[in-house]
């Protein structure tokens, strides 16, 4: 079809395409199963259509938006009500969602951009998804990126890429392309058809001879890592690299009997069945929710000792459970480091394994480099999995680094913007990072979003400790006595009541404390510290912190950012503390 060259906003196109097959395409995504239920984002996206299709894009502002889609009035300020962005995050992933199923076929494409809330519309070739089981794909191998190379160093580094090309071309399960773009007919570049996957790798040489190879294998057209794996090796024997070629292809095609890849599933209904439950339960994100969690997971692993996932699950399970002070951690720290061992060894390319091992060696080894090289594996692996980018921010944050965290969090949110944990860590990120009032109008935003999430409270009651506003602070973490995690809460309600000038309220918050303990219920050594802080007794504050130094709480790197422990932050010993940690940089 050939435009006019005069054209009404109703007979433009957009990019090249009609208005009218832009029309057909909203109402196929407003129509879908994707969007259907989801009012608020059907509503953002028609409205940015319309407006776009009217030659209005100048109108597309976040203020303009949360104005006319979400209700907001006139006093609306974006800089502390985040529903737009938020709004926006959840729009990109629906459609991702849509494009990826029942839209894969469709010839005109919707993309929202990151940083912009002006779509485009592009012709899209539909493509299929290919299962990572079947055979014959054809698989492209790109030439291996090479770090810190001299010359002589680039004929191995070819010979690497040799090596995996040949173990996929001698077990036939693959029509291999090796990339080489080649000149065509004037000097343009001919290159051959897309590939279902590509196979990349991550060379860097080192002074003693030796390499460290990252070894990842692409599906494409979604672009998702679906297996993953780093070699250390000598130089004069390439042996590793063939036998991690091999490992990619055992791991890819060794099913069950159900047709499930092995190591990442159960290999029976009862495991199955547990890990789901659990899974469940986690999913509502909440202390007592994860804690709920445990059991089921540990029920997983007892029916499939080799149930990979099952292992990494209860190892984050244990671990948030243990920060929010529903365990005490001396008991449980070899039972949280053996089952993401376990994770690990019988998974090596599956990333939750590598976030449970990476978050274990942080909070329970404060062996952050090591914790680090796992989260970056677990993001090589699988870069939209949201809970490795939400870990990988946390423990940025951890080291002061608030700019990379808060880089880490806008992934994990891009990946699944309707998560109530990310949202309420990135609430969380702005307290910490001394951004108060978009950190109460975050998780006034989840508040709002789901009303029956008592997360935001205790975020609400940080900022505003914060912030120096210790009523509303008080105000909402009694609000947030109905979770579990009730001595966490309490130090903290007794450190605010200490700073406005209530002492016998937060003693008789430190006698409760007591009470808990003396009946065998967990009370971190932390929010006794807390209340002492808040009374302004230094000497004791620090005591307890020493106790919690001493049991390793899994809480401590992250509660010394808090504004309970603000008062102590120019004592030298707080400093000490942070290196011994390991956190200081």
């Amino acid at each position: 079809m050939t435009p006019s060259l005069a054209t009404t906003p109703e007979e433009a196109n957009l990019n090249g395409i009609p208005s009218a097959e832009i029309r057909a395409q909203l109402d196929s995504v407003l129509r879908s199963r994707a969007f259907v239920q989801s009012h608020r984002i059907r509503r953002f996206l028609q409205f940015v259509v319309e407006e776009s299709l009217q030659g209005q894009q100048h109108r597309l502002k976040e203020y303009l938006i949360g104005i006319e889609v979400f209700d907001r009035r006139d006093a609306f300020d974006p800089r502390v009500d985040s529903i737009v962005r938020v709004e926006a995050r959840r729009l990109r992933y629906k459609l991702e969602e849509y494009y990826r199923a029942e839209g894969h076929g469709d010839p005109v494409h919707i993309v929202l951009r990151k940083g912009s809330y002006v779509p485009t519309f592009e012709y899209r070739i539909p493509t299929t998804c290919v299962n990572p089981l079947l055979q014959r794909r054809a698989v492209e191998i790109a030439p291996f990126a090479v770090v810190n190379a001299s010359m002589e160093r680039l004929p191995i580094a070819e010979e690497m890429q040799r090596r995996v090309t040949h173990v996929l071309v001698k077990d036939g399960l693959f029509q291999v392309i090796v990339q080489s773009p080649e000149e065509g007919a004037g000097g343009e570049i001919v290159r051959r058809a897309r590939p279902d996957c590509m196979v990349e790798g991550s060379i860097e040489f080192k002074p003693d001879q030796r390499f460290h190879l990252i070894l990842q294998l692409m599906q494409l057209p979604d672009r998702s890592y679906i297996w993953s794996d780093a070699i250390e090796g000598q130089i004069a024997d390439l042996s590793q690299v063939s036998e991690a070629a091999q490992s990619m292809i055992r791991d890819l095609t060794s099913p069950l009997a159900d047709g499930t890849p092995s190591r990442r599933q159960a290999g029976g209904a009862e495991g199955r069945d547990s890990y789901l439950e659990g899974r469940y339960h986690w999913k509502q994100a909440t202390p007592g929710s994860i804690q709920d969690s445990v059991a089921c997971f540990a029920r997983a692993v007892d029916a499939d000792p080799n149930y990979a996932a099952a292992w990494a699950a209860q190892a984050e399970a244990l671990i948030v459970s243990s920060v929010f002070g529903l365990q005490e951690i001396e008991g449980g720290k070899e039972r949280i480091l053996e089952a993401a061992r376990k994770s690990v060894a019988l998974a090596p390319s599956l990333p939750e394994a590598h976030v449970a091992f990476g978050a274990a060696l942080a909070l329970l080894d404060w062996n952050w480099n090591a914790a680090e090289e796992e989260l970056e594996k677990a993001v090589q692996v699988d870069g939209h999995d949201f809970v490795a980018q939400l870990a990988y921010g946390l423990l940025l944050a951890c080291r002061g680094e608030f700019d990379a965290a808060f880089g880490r969090m806008e992934k994990a949110l891009d990946n699944d913007p309707a998560s109530l944990s990310a949202n309420f860590v990135l609430g969380w990120l702005y307290s910490v990072s001394n951004r108060l009032d978009e950190a109460v109008g975050q998780h006034l935003l989840v508040s709002r979003l789901a009303p029956d999430y008592a997360l935001p409270r205790l975020g609400l009651g940080l900022a505003y400790a914060a912030k120096g506003d210790y009523e509303e602070a008080i105000n909402h973490l009694s609000n947030a006595l109905q979770m579990q995690c009730r001595s966490l809460v309490r130090g903290l309600i007794g450190f605010c009541h200490a700073r406005a000038g209530r002492r016998d309220e937060a003693l008789g918050e430190m006698a409760a404390l007591t009470q808990e303990r003396s009946s065998s219920q967990f009370a971190s050594p932390l929010s006794f510290a807390a209340i002492h802080a808040g009374l302004g007794e230094r000497e004791k504050a620090w005591e307890y912190i020493e106790r919690a130094a001493e049991s390793r709480d899994t809480s401590l790197a992250l509660r010394l950012l808090g504004p309970e422990f603000e008062s102590l932050r120019s004592d030298p010993r707080f400093e000490v503390l942070r290196n011994r940690i390991g956190v200081a940089r």
